[in-house]
């Protein structure tokens, strides 16, 4: 939805849809998001984030066969934690959000995972990076891709 830079912190603001595509209620859900960097590092990063899913977060009770849940949230790193780009003379940063679902239904405990790219919308296949060379400022008109990088089970 957003994006807020200054000089402690990035912080976006996102809404977030569940989806139980089972036909069993899904029951005591907790997803939770982090803010990570595209990087020639972000499939490691990725791997250990959706290995590691600690199961806090937003908490939702059940979720009915076939049907949506949609929420709004934001994840927020330190402005250190950013990996900066120069892009034709500008500091750029490209950021990564990703998402894990941890679930219980009537076959045991499960786990939903994605990550998408973020940027600026620009209407066309590629986002456009976020730039950093202005300072503390705020991006609307963001968009989102999904990413390769998932976990089901």
């Amino acid at each position: 939805m957003r994006c807020q830079v200054d000089d402690d912190q990035v912080a976006i603001e996102f809404e977030l849809e569940l989806f139980n595509a089972g036909t069993a209620p899904a029951r005591a859900i907790f997803a939770e998001a982090s803010l990570l960097n595209a990087s020639a590092t972000q499939d490691a990063d990725l791997a250990a984030f959706f290995q590691n899913a600690h199961g806090k977060g937003a908490a939702l009770d059940v979720i009915p066969p076939m049907k949506r849940v949609s929420f709004r949230s934001q994840v927020v790193a330190p402005r250190a934690s950013v990996q900066e780009y120069e892009l034709a003379g500008r500091k750029t940063f490209v950021p990564v959000i990703a998402f894990n679902a941890l679930y219980e239904w009537s076959g045991g405990k499960a786990q939903s995972s994605a990550a998408y790219l973020v940027g600026r919308d620009t209407q066309q296949d590629k986002l456009g990076p976020l730039r950093l060379d202005h300072g503390a400022r705020e991006f609307s008109g963001l968009g989102a891709r999904p990413l390769p990088s998932a976990v089901r089970t």
